[in-house]
């Protein structure tokens, strides 16, 4: 006869034994848990061997986005515009000439690299203006109610309040600037035009060329030519349909108004004669020195005895002086953070794998502490990204950005200097001809180095700014500056300033998945791709494992049935001899 545990499976929970709560062979005798956990070791190895593979990969990719992050550190630091401090490919990064003011209030200069040292000294006789025609007065209207009472106007006063004939739909005036004439219309639907419409429109029409103004202080009208110079002129006048306007702005009428130039004497270092010079602006740049005029100087004067020069008494002293160590600091920072960089990508692509160790399985860690477990994994790691083609290909870039000659479309060098440490014209600075030091860039010659930046700045920011229009990028690097190179390469590799996820190179091998097909066959072979294709593999030899898992338990539940079966015949045999 039958017993009670016919129907019950076989097994325990635990060793092979899955979520199911199974009692160990009751009938055979047998170690079943035992016995399929054997029979499972092969599927086992499987799921383990793409388990360790797959956790290869995510090491990979740990390891790349450590890389792609100290990259991003070193554009941030020196590759970004808004970062004026350390921007590498600024002109004004290499100036190492300053320039300070006895009256920046009156005037203020700049010098350039290409400027003299020394003291300068200025005479403003005339600063430059505009084209401008102002309200003789202040403009008011009568006060409807009270006709002997008058009211300011302001810049939200209607047209229609300063003259009750300004009601018409459009309002017209014709205005010449520079030679161009313009008819500047204003809507005026049901008299609700201002004054501050009549300004947007006078700006909005003539594009820019000409602006107008409600002075709020003084309570007049102004209307001016956009640029100073003794070649811009105004004039205005009514139109037909809005004969008043003029007279009710207190605006003059048609006459021509012209611009003028700003007259200025400069005595550079080494004359003895304040030179004249007419310019269009109040700012304008002369042998290497930025002029910025603020205010005319006083007792200054046209000197009769010879008209090319200016006389005064009280000239704005302007003092040039030269200071390397900005620039010097600035591209030696660069160098010792560039460096590091380097020496971090050879050593990935140099360090050897130790084979000893791979990837952890569950069974190991469990019988490890944390300890050993992180040491273990540390010596995993190792060897991960050796000799990677994207690192590798990045760090010939890189070294080629440095040690190829810059020329221009003609084929000529861009700077009469060059890097390396050899020659009159080298800078100084050179690749290391250490091999463990294969890529680094250093300041050799620091000597040749500062005298380059003392006597030829402008040659040097050529070296290292120059860029290129062209569309080929053989041909845009061959012709760029060595930091505009390394730019480019940064950007091809990690992306743009701000960017996290995009298609440079080394950022859409480490982050971006392209396959998310069924069978994990569609991708491009990126890491996320390959981690996602592992998965896929892990979990179909699970879900194969578990089957034969099923398969190998009810085939000893069949056993045990059998026995069971067995057994009772045995017992009931038994009885009918005893």
């Amino acid at each position: 006869m039958a017993d009670s545990t016919s129907s019950m499976p076989v097994g325990t929970t635990g060793a092979g034994g899955g979520n199911m709560l199974r009692i160990t062979g009751l009938n055979t005798g047998l170690d079943i848990d035992a016995m399929v956990k054997k029979m499972l070791t092969a599927d086992q190895t499987k799921v383990d061997n793409a388990k360790q593979q797959q956790q290869l990969i995510q090491w990979r990719q740990e390891a790349y986005q450590s890389i792609i992050s100290d990259v991003k550190d070193l554009q941030s630091a020196y590759f970004d515009i808004t970062n004026s401090s350390n921007y590498l490919l600024s002109s004004n990064s290499y100036n190492n000439m300053t320039a300070t003011s006895s009256d920046a209030a009156m005037v203020s200069g700049k010098a350039t690299t290409t400027a003299i040292s020394g003291n300068y000294q200025i005479l403003v006789k005339q600063l430059a203006a505009s084209a401008e025609i102002d309200s003789s007065s202040k403009i008011q209207y009568k006060d409807k109610t009270d006709p002997s009472k008058t009211i300011d106007a302001t810049g939200s006063t209607k047209l229609s309040d300063l003259d009750s004939s300004l009601t018409t739909s459009d309002i017209k005036l014709n205005l010449t600037y520079n030679g161009s004439v313009e008819t500047i219309k204003l809507q005026n639907t049901n008299g609700t035009a201002t004054i501050q419409d009549l300004a947007d429109a006078i700006k909005s029409q003539t594009n820019g060329s000409v602006t107008a103004r409600f002075n709020e202080l003084t309570g007049q009208f102004s209307i001016q030519t956009a640029n100073t110079g003794d070649e811009y002129t105004l004039e205005i006048n009514n139109d037909g349909s809005s004969a008043s306007l003029l007279t009710d702005l207190n605006l003059k009428t048609p006459t021509t108004i012209q611009g003028q130039n700003a007259i200025v004497g400069i005595k550079e270092p080494g004359s003895n004669d304040f030179i004249k010079t007419e310019q269009k602006s109040n700012t304008f740049n002369i042998n290497g020195m930025t002029y910025n005029l603020y205010q005319t100087t006083p007792n200054t004067d046209i000197d009769t005895s010879n008209t090319t020069n200016i006389k005064g008494d009280d000239p704005v002293s302007i003092s040039v002086t030269q200071d390397t160590s900005k620039v010097h600091d600035l591209i030696s920072n660069f160098l010792d953070k560039y460096n590091k960089l380097i020496d971090e990508i050879q050593g990935k692509l140099t360090e050897k794998k130790d084979y000893d160790y791979q990837p952890l399985t569950s069974t190991q860690e469990s019988s490890m502490s944390d300890t050993t477990i992180t040491n273990w994994n540390n010596k995993a790691k190792q060897g991960i990204l050796r000799s990677d083609d994207n690192l590798q290909k990045m760090l010939d870039d890189l070294t080629n950005a440095f040690v190829s000659p810059i020329k221009d479309s003609n084929g000529n060098n861009v700077s009469t200097f060059y890097f390396g440490s050899i020659g009159s014209n080298s800078i100084g600075i050179d690749t290391s001809n250490e091999i463990k030091d294969a890529g680094k860039v250093t300041i050799t010659d620091d000597a040749k180095f500062t005298q380059a930046l003392q006597n030829n700045a402008d040659e040097i920011m050529k070296l290292f700014t120059t860029t290129s229009d062209s569309s080929d990028d053989s041909t845009k690097f061959s012709q760029s500056g060595i930091f505009q190179r390394i730019n480019q390469i940064i950007t091809n590799n990690v992306g743009s300033i701000g960017s996290t996820y995009n298609t440079a190179i080394l950022t859409n091998y480490a982050n971006i998945q392209d396959d998310y097909s069924i069978s994990g066959g569609s991708g491009t072979g990126t890491l996320p791709d390959q981690i996602y294709q592992k998965q896929l593999l892990i979990n179909q030899l699970t879900d194969k494992m578990s089957t034969n898992q099923t398969k190998y338990y009810n085939q000893f539940t069949a056993l045990e049935t059998a026995m069971e079966k067995l057994n009772a015949q045995q017992s009931t045999l038994s009885m009918y001899l005893s």
